[in-house]
Order: C-alpha cells, then structure tokens, then sequence
C-alpha cells in the first residue's frame, strides 16, 4: 500500500494522479480533521491525527505500507524527518513532494521568526501587520501585537478561531478564511486593512503564494519571508507527473 503524508494542497492533486494511474486504494495521513475531511474518495483511507515516530512505524506495519509519498509542509521538520528514518528502518521506499521556489525579489528574507519578530519591533511602531503564517505560529508572532496592529489570517475552522481567541487576539485582527486567493482578494485585504507588513513562508509556487506576493507589490507593503529550512530529502521531485511515475513505476 502507498502512505501519502498530506500537508498541502499538492497531495490532493498527487492523491488523484496516483488512484487515475492505477494505484488502487491508498493511505492518506493529515494532523487535523479538517484535513482530512478534504480526502472523500472512497479508495482513500484517511487517518486523521498527529502521528509520532513510533505510530508511524506501527502504522507501516499494520497497514502493509510498501512505498511512502511525503508531500508534508516544507515546514514540519520533523514529520519528514520522522518519515524518513521510519521508511530506512523497515527498508521501504520514500519520495518527496517539494514545491518549486518561488523568486521573492524585492522581500526581506529571515532564517527564523525570532528575527522576523525583532525586525519589525526595532522597524514599525503603531502600523498594521499582517501575519499569513497560519495558526500554527500564533505564539511566536503575538509580541509583534505590542507595538503595532496585528492582523492573522488563518483557515476558518473552529480550532483555529479558538485558539487565536485564548492567545488573546480579538476577533477585529482574525481574518479567517480558506484559500488559496487571488491577486485581487490578496490587495483587496491589504488595502483595506491598510496592511504595511505582511509576514509570509517560503512555500513555493503553488498555493497561492505568487499571487500573494504580487498583491504586496502592487499595494506596496512590504514583504517579510521566512525562509524554509533546509532537509537532505532522498528522491526529491518537484513535478507531480514525474513523482507519480516513478511511484508506481510507469
């Protein structure tokens, strides 16, 4: 059986390209149930939680897993990590979904959120910032709320929402919706939130992320990009139809 790891928009795609080539029934894993009500295909079974090490192994074991498909958020570290050393310790095979790189030119680049955080503390007093990070970053990014107007914009589901509201943001500065969005509703918010920073991820090409940026330049606020970290992955693709071949061996 093939374990898709999910954690982007790309493995829904990769999902349907591997079940039209004849793929045959596949395991999809999400860390929330919001992602994993996104996988309604019958021949998709869905495990719907955060796995650690240990479950991973299990999980390979229990569900005959033979082939992994990690196409997690270049920024969950050690889901891949953990995903790779599962599939070297029981000597199954492993590829990588990495997205394309985008070209940020005429953004500030940051190796980590702490700089980011003290960059726009040492440069901005009392302006609107906005933070796409999502609500995995909340904590790290609310000191920036202490000398300027923090906006975050995160997925629409309750979890989310309630996890803002504890970290004290109020619900005026939490714009929840579900994207990707275009470079229209990007500058539409931008201007009418009058945003001055907005604070973004290296994610790549899909997503929306280049239209995310082009709305900043057009609306001339300025770009803060922290920068994704770097991971020796083993049998790396960065086209969906390549990876699926070689998956299945076609």
């Amino acid at each position: 059986m093939i374990w898709l790891v999910a954690g982007t928009k790309d493995a829904r795609v990769i999902a349907g390209k591997l079940l039209a080539k004849g793929a045959g029934r596949i395991l999809v894993s999400t860390a929330t149930e919001y992602g994993g009500k996104l996988f309604n295909d019958e021949r998709i079974e869905v495990i719907d939680k955060k796995l650690e090490f240990e479950d991973m192994k299990l999980l390979i074991d229990g569900k005959g897993v033979d082939v992994i498909v990690d196409a997690s958020h270049p920024y969950a570290v050690n889901v891949s990590n953990n995903v790779m050393k599962a599939a070297e310790d029981l000597n199954i095979k492993y590829f990588r979904f990495e997205r394309k790189m985008l070209d940020y030119e005429g953004a500030k680049r940051f190796s980590s959120l702490d700089k980011i955080v003290r960059y726009i503390g040492d440069t901005y007093k009392n302006e609107n910032i906005l933070s796409t990070l999502g609500s995995n970053n909340l904590e790290d990014i609310k000191s920036v709320s202490d000398g300027n107007n923090l906006y975050i914009r995160i997925l629409p589901t309750v979890s989310s929402v309630e996890k803002a509201e504890k970290l004290g943001f109020m619900a005026g500065k939490i714009i929840a919706v579900q994207g990707p969005f275009s470079k229209n509703l990007n500058k539409v918010i931008l201007e009418d939130y009058n945003i001055k920073v907005l604070i973004t991820k290296e994610s790549g090409e899909t997503g929306g992320e280049a239209e995310k940026i082009e709305a900043c330049l057009e609306a001339g606020t300025e770009i803060l990009v922290l920068e994704r970290p770097e991971i020796s992955y083993v049998n790396c693709f960065d086209d969906v139809d390549e990876l699926v071949g070689n998956v299945l061996g076609i």
